[in-house]
């Protein structure tokens, strides 16, 4: 072992080698079996192929119970480098080596107290630099999710991340297990396997077989991404260190993964913040460690004071300018770990840009509700932020417009705007809410209640409550209960008229089945397209879970409700973004198809945020709502912060964010030389928006209902979901949180205490009600808009209304 970690130059210092070799001399068991090379210690074990050296499976005792963490079995098996064929060293148990064009290769497998080292090297043996588009190790878990309940077992590829001197992640389970890695060495960079990867022509599929670390890899690469590991030169040899294990909890990942490899990690409080607010930063590290930060009004990277306390080290920043700031911590050995915070704008900014995009963008109706989404965005800022001309012009637009997607007399769907995409009616049925709301003119309810009608009928919801099409359960795509709430909401205005009081009944009782149905199935349940453990079917669920639970009063139905919505989500964190150190994606929900929509091959490629990440805000606002649990708040504004940054400083409006370091693509971009055309573009995209195509990719004839991914069909105004999740949980929202030991955490307002009471001021005129949740009774004076409004001994959640 020692002789192995000398050759490959390891990082370790020698002391810490040698401590290594005595504590696996141990209560380590490694042996043959058959097979199998298997090691083992007291509360986990690794069992390793002898044919290939892959790792069979890997197992971990919790509670007295030993778990499988399930590896590959098929060419995607690993650890494995990609197309070479390793053989079982005889002389050292455990390793495994093979040749191929004059490049030697090793894995072998180490034990460590409570995790698995897995060792690969590269020696080149020839005359000349050996340098490939990549050198691939297939990390091999198991990540392909294909039913209900088989997915539970399956562990997605949550968080790969690439730094300078290092890469880490981790796998996790709908079960939240996790399992860890990270290098102690430089990686260049790293690849989702999409089980379609690579492909250049358009193809379906919702599946990820595993990740693998591509030790090394042409550029460009990410700037955060190791720069020089492009080649192996003649006779040169590079070794990485691969730690990899269970870890207990979310909140136990940074500092194992530190511990492991000795590598520095940061943790932030916040990622998206006003320029009133400060950030707290959190290191760990077993090395002293210093935290800088550069970016606007910062002329040289400044270092921050922190303290100490064991392997965690603290500071605070307060910024000063908008835009973003990076962070970074390194340690007394040179090792370097990044992370990325944003200064936005006031909430109002974004809605006023994203409706001047519509209003020059004007949507236009297809047989998918993905190119009409902006009439969301367009009447509810009109509601707040009334522009005579552009909101008369996209008014009439829909008016005219509107015969093409739906029949105005019978209110069955036009058959070319697809009737079994039931979620392009239940969408324009939310659409005419917001009409009625702004205009106040009746007859858009009038219609919204038609269009309830036919989503009521026998046609679209079964006896079980299901609203299903061509057999599918659609209540989960898109989110038709929700919308059907939404004019629930708007009908009760209205219930003194016995006709608006007997549609009231009649719809609310359509989606309280609705929502039962989806109580029952919980994750149990099917979506449109491809089925996996799918992003949208489960938010789409606990959203509307959520949603129909804050409008019970009987405490026992809302609890079963918010329980419901609870286990959803928490199955849904494997496809979440709750630990990247990134502004960008902090939050965002994990979605690889949605590229298709654009026109963008291959049509694997990770979507994180996306316009759909916006329905586990829904989602994690109605829990915040339901149980005043800290994490539901914080959760909901980071993943919003992340979303609204694909609007750029200057109010340009982008697709979504692909944080997929290198992916060789083929985009459709404008034709300069034919108006309203497009034209493929071979490409490399890493780590970077995509634009919108829709402004330009449009149909000559703006008056006939367009097919969808077809000129004038583009899908990607699912942008729009953003500012519709904005306007509903924060543009007019403050919110006020006191902990039991009386520290405070606010958004959209600014908090201070004097004299006993909590004097809180909203950071905008627009914000209409504050929402105070608080452990211990609190006196309160909200300062708004030339108004006072003071209160008493407040405790628990409460909503105040500015108005």
């Amino acid at each position: 072992m020692l002789k192995t970690v000398t050759i490959c130059r390891s990082v370790y210092p020698l002391r810490f080698i040698l401590l290594l070799g005595i504590l696996f001399s141990f209560n380590v068991f490694a042996k043959q079996s058959g097979e199998e090379y298997i090691i083992e210690r007291e509360n986990w074990k690794a069992f390793i192929r002898l044919s290939d050296g892959t790792v069979d499976r890997y197992e971990f005792r919790e509670h007295g119970v030993w778990k499988t963490i399930p590896f590959r079995h098929d060419r995607m098996a690993g650890p494995a480098w990609d197309g070479i064929m390793l053989a079982h060293d005889k002389k050292n148990p455990g390793s495994f080596i093979g040749e191929k064009d004059h490049i030697l290769y090793n894995i072998s497998y180490v034990p460590a107290q409570d995790h698995l080292i897995v060792k690969c090297s590269m020696t080149n043996t020839g005359s000349t630099p050996y340098a490939p588009k990549q050198s691939r190790l297939i990390l091999g878990i198991d990540s392909e999710m294909h039913a209900y309940p088989q997915w539970d077992t399956k562990f997605f590829p949550t968080l790969l991340r690439c730094e300078k001197d290092f890469a880490w992640g981790y796998f996790m389970s709908p079960k939240q297990t996790i399992f860890g890695f990270t290098t102690a060495e430089p990686v260049a960079s790293y690849a989702i396997n999409y089980i379609y990867e690579g492909w250049l022509k358009w193809k379906w599929g919702h599946q990820i077989r595993t990740a693998s670390l591509d030790m090394l890899h042409c550029l460009p690469l990410p700037e955060r991404h190791p720069q020089n590991l492009t080649e192996l030169a003649p006779g040169e040899t590079k070794c990485w260190h691969i730690h990899m294990g269970q870890i207990q909890s979310l909140p136990d990942v940074k500092s194992k993964l530190s511990e492991w490899a000795a590598i520095p990690m940061i943790e932030c409080d916040r990622y998206t913040i006003t320029s009133k607010e400060s950030i707290s930063v959190r290191g760990y590290s077993t090395d002293s460690i210093s935290i800088a930060i550069k970016g606007p009004g910062i002329k040289n990277q400044k270092s921050l004071t922190t303290d100490k306390k064991g392997n965690l080290y603290t500071t605070c920043f307060r910024p000063t300018q908008k835009g973003e700031y990076k962070i970074t911590a390194t340690t007394q050995s040179g090792k370097t770990a990044e992370a990325r915070i944003f200064v936005r704008q006031p909430w109002s900014w974004y809605m006023k840009n994203a409706r001047d995009f519509v209003a020059e963008n004007q949507p236009l109706f297809s047989n998918a509700c993905e190119t009409f989404y902006g009439y969301y965005t367009a009447f509810l800022a009109a509601k707040h932020f009334p522009d005579t001309a552009k909101d008369n012009a996209l008014q009439e637009r829909f008016d005219n417009t509107l015969p093409l997607i739906i029949d105005t007399t019978t209110w069955l769907p036009n058959p070319k705007s697809l009737p079994h995409r039931i979620q392009n009616f239940s969408a324009l049925m939310g659409m005419l809410v917001d009409l009625w709301e702004y205009t106040g003119e009746k007859h858009y309810l009038e219609k919204a209640a038609h269009i309830a009608d036919y989503l009521c009928s026998d046609k679209i919801q079964g006896p079980d409550g299901a609203y299903r099409s061509q057999g599918t359960h659609y209540t989960a795509v898109i989110y038709t209960a929700k919308s059907m709430l939404e004019l629930v909401a708007a009908e009760e205005k209205l219930i003194a008229n016995p006709v608006w009081k007997e549609r009231h009944e009649r719809h609310l009782n359509s989606a309280r089945k609705a929502v039962d149905d989806l109580c029952g199935r919980l994750d149990d349940i099917e979506t449109e397209g491809d089925m996996t453990f799918e992003d949208g079917m489960i938010t789409c669920s606990a959203l509307q879970l959520g949603m129909y639970g804050l409008q019970t009063t009987e405490p026992s139905q809302q609890k079963k409700y918010s329980e419901a919505a609870r286990y959803l989500m928490d199955k849904h964190k494997c496809l979440e973004q709750l630990l990247i150190p990134d502004c960008r994606m902090r939050g965002a929900t994990l979605r690889y198809w949605e590229a298709l929509d654009i026109y963008f091959i291959p049509n694997q490629a990770m979507n994180s945020p996306h316009g759909w990440t916006a329905w586990k805000i829904y989602a994690s606002y109605y829990l915040y709502l339901l149980t005043g649990e800290e994490f539901y708040l914080t959760d909901f504004m980071d993943t919003l912060g992340a979303c609204t940054q694909i609007m750029k400083e200057d109010g340009h409006l982008r697709w979504g964010f692909i944080p997929d370091p290198y992916i060789e693509a083929k985009l459709y971009v404008e034709n300069p030389e034919q108006k309203h055309h497009g034209l493929v573009v071979d490409s490399i995209v890493g780590e970077q928006y995509l634009d919108m195509i829709s402004p330009w990719l449009r149909p000559d004839d703006e008056n006939t209902i367009c097919q969808f991914k077809e000129r004038g069909g583009a899908g990607d105004n699912t942008v729009q979901e953003i500012f519709k999740v904005m306007e509903e949980c924060a543009l007019t929202s403050a919110y006020v949180l006191i902990r039991k030991d009386g520290s405070i955490l606010a958004y959209n307002c600014q908090v201070h205490k004097k004299n006993g009471t909590l004097h809180i001021i909203p950071d905008e005129a627009i914000i209409s009600k504050v929402h105070l949740n608080t452990a211990r009774k609190t006196n309160i004076s909200i300062q708004a808009t030339g108004k006072k409004i003071r209160a008493k001994s407040v405790l628990g959640c409460k909503w105040i209304e500015l108005n």
